[in-house]
């Protein structure tokens, strides 16, 4: 099946493979001075997820001009967060927070309410149109239930990492258990409406799994 085999051939060997035993809360980190935006994270996940063209991206890459003249790339996905507001949001418990912390849609219950698209900050969640989900599952409710980034939970269990952390070139992307992120990656921030505004859509406070390493602003006189 291509989605078992869209990422056995990666561009490299992901060093730090991981299983989901005593991982109580998974996180990604993100080096934002490693990204070149190739956009090979965002195009592996639609792949091995098998997430056709079209305006649902599980992951997204976006580009950000922080005011100083540096654009500042960003690719996020479902932030898996400690406190999910798209969990408390729907109303007939089609989300779920697992015990080692990622978040999970069950397509087969959701019934198009909606609020968890309205009520989290990172726009995770998505619905999908005609065009790039054409055909109806037998089991879902509705044509187009709510989808989003599954943390490739399945390749957990093989050991495999995510689809998007084994895809990027640069080593920019990485995953594993969130405190143990905070420790080999001491220089990285926890995503925060201060120092990434433009990453929010309301102001909702979830406490996301996800680190950032900030760009470092590069001085003119730094090239002279």
């Amino acid at each position: 099946m291509p989605r078992e085999a869209s990422m056995d051939a990666a561009p490299h060997d992901v060093a730090h493979l991981i299983k989901t035993e005593n991982f109580m809360q998974y996180a990604f980190y993100y080096d934002q001075s490693r990204c070149i935006g190739c956009n090979a994270c965002t195009v592996a996940c639609k792949d091995y997820n098998q997430v056709n063209p079209g305006a649902v991206r599980w992951r997204n890459q976006q580009n950000h001009e922080n005011g100083k003249s540096v654009f500042e790339n960003l690719s996020m996905s479902c932030n898996h967060c400690e406190e999910p507001v798209c969990v408390s949001a729907c109303e007939v418990g089609a989300i779920e927070k697992m015990d080692n912390g990622i978040v999970l849609i069950d397509r087969h219950k959701c019934e198009n309410l909606q609020a968890c698209l309205m009520m989290c900050p990172f726009s995770a969640p998505q619905i999908a149109n005609d065009g790039q989900e054409p055909t109806q599952k037998e089991a879902w409710k509705i044509a187009h239930p709510a989808q989003k980034c599954t943390f490739c939970w399945e390749r957990l269990q093989d050991s495999l990492a995510p689809a998007c952390v084994g895809a990027c070139p640069v080593f920019a992307l990485d995953c594993g258990d969130l405190a143990e992120l905070q420790k080999k990656y001491p220089d990285a921030v926890r995503m925060n409406a201060t120092d990434f505004p433009y990453a929010y859509q309301n102001e909702n406070e979830t406490k996301p799994a996800f680190l950032i390493k900030r760009r470092k602003d590069i001085k003119v006189s730094e090239f002279k």
